[in-house]
């Protein structure tokens, strides 16, 4: 299992070498670890754009 310690030394690997990564989930892979993928939620949105915050907020009033 990663842990956060995992992911520190992964953020420093990825500076230190000027390391282009597009996740957590790669910082891990590069340390030769494994990555478990497990079965989520189509509601469990990544917010990275102005549009995502009003999918964020329509999820969340109709969890009300």
């Amino acid at each position: 299992m990663c842990s956060v310690d995992d992911l520190t030394e992964g953020f420093v690997r990825v500076e230190k070498e000027n390391l282009e990564v597009t996740d957590d989930v790669s910082i891990i892979e590069l340390l030769g670890k494994k990555v478990k993928v497990t079965r989520g939620e189509y509601t469990n949105i990544k917010v990275t754009t102005p549009e995502d915050i009003d999918v964020a907020e329509a999820i969340l009033r109709d969890r009300a």
